[in-house]
């Protein structure tokens, strides 16, 4: 795990290489390609699933779980998402939740582009196989898609545990 602020002064961010098989990642295409509730910007499963339930991807949900457990933080929801040519995700934020995280599930593609308080950007490069945690009411977005490269996300947000005393 590598903790770093992009913009030097406000907020951390966390970087984690976890374990992704090509069978995980055909999964979420399968599914994303199937998925009758499509929305218009790009091939998403947002609205209808939480896709880290998916039997195959336990093991890729436990090494999330394992990751927020340390941060004395739960997965709320999780969805993923499929952009090529044209596709984008407008500038946006993530209310109710505490951090965030985004799962690149390929090798390249159009970074992840965030913003501080100032509106300076910071570009996140697209590297498979990494978790990025980031606090959830950073703004950010995906820039229009030139090519078409298929860049696969699973993304989620986290809420804090609630510890109850016994009595």
């Amino acid at each position: 795990m590598d903790s770093f602020d992009p913009f030097a002064y406000q907020n951390l961010f966390y970087k984690y290489k976890i374990k992704v098989t090509d069978e995980e990642i055909d999964q979420v295409l399968y599914i994303l390609k199937n998925n009758k509730f499509k929305n218009e910007e790009q091939s998403s499963t947002y609205f209808s699933l939480n896709i880290l339930n998916f039997p195959l991807l336990i093991n890729l949900k436990q090494q999330i779980v394992d990751i927020l457990d340390k941060k004395n933080l739960y997965l709320s929801n999780n969805w993923a998402q499929l952009y090529n040519k044209n596709d984008t995700h407008a500038t946006h934020i993530h209310p109710n939740s505490i951090l965030s995280g985004i799962i690149y599930l390929c090798d390249s593609g159009s970074p992840t582009l965030f913003y501080d308080r100032n509106f300076l950007s910071y570009k996140n490069p697209v590297e498979k196989s990494v978790l990025i945690l980031f606090p959830s009411w950073i703004p950010h977005e995906v820039k229009p898609l030139t090519n078409d490269e298929n860049r696969l996300t699973i993304s989620f947000n986290t809420n804090e545990k609630e510890f109850r005393s016994k009595s």
